[in-house]
């Protein structure tokens, strides 16, 4: 898969519809998702991948990054989630933040059964 990564500034309003289903129609239509990173603290990162009006938390592991774990229980399921957060220091920085967001939009898109042979990622650099 050919991955396009762009920058493009943090909009000042963003809007999205909670609790919505994936919009897999408009993912295959555009090509494209948007993600943007979220501080937790000062060093943890988590990350959100808006398709459309649909937004998702995209806290998965992935390999060869240092990462936060951090278990909680998921208020609407019931269930317990295991969350891993980007880890940012000298050593992981935005240049491996991008190729992490690389890796982990594959990986998402693997989880909800879409192949492309070609994605943008639009990535609001601002807020790491």
């Amino acid at each position: 898969m050919k991955i396009n990564l762009i920058e493009v500034p943090t909009p000042q309003v963003t809007s999205f519809t909670l609790m919505a289903d994936l919009d897999k129609k408009k993912l295959i239509e555009t090509k494209t998702v948007r993600i943007q990173p979220h501080c937790v603290t000062k060093t943890r990162v988590a990350t959100s991948m808006q398709i459309g009006e649909t937004r998702a938390g995209l806290n998965l592991e992935i390999e060869g990054y240092k990462q936060h774990s951090e278990t909680s229980m998921n208020y609407f399921s019931g269930n317990q989630v295991t969350k891993f957060y980007y880890v940012k220091s000298k050593k992981q920085n935005l240049e491996d933040y991008k190729e992490y967001v690389k890796k982990l939009v594959v990986k998402a898109l693997k989880h909800i059964h879409i192949e492309l042979d070609e994605i943008t990622i639009e990535l609001e650099s601002g807020k790491f």
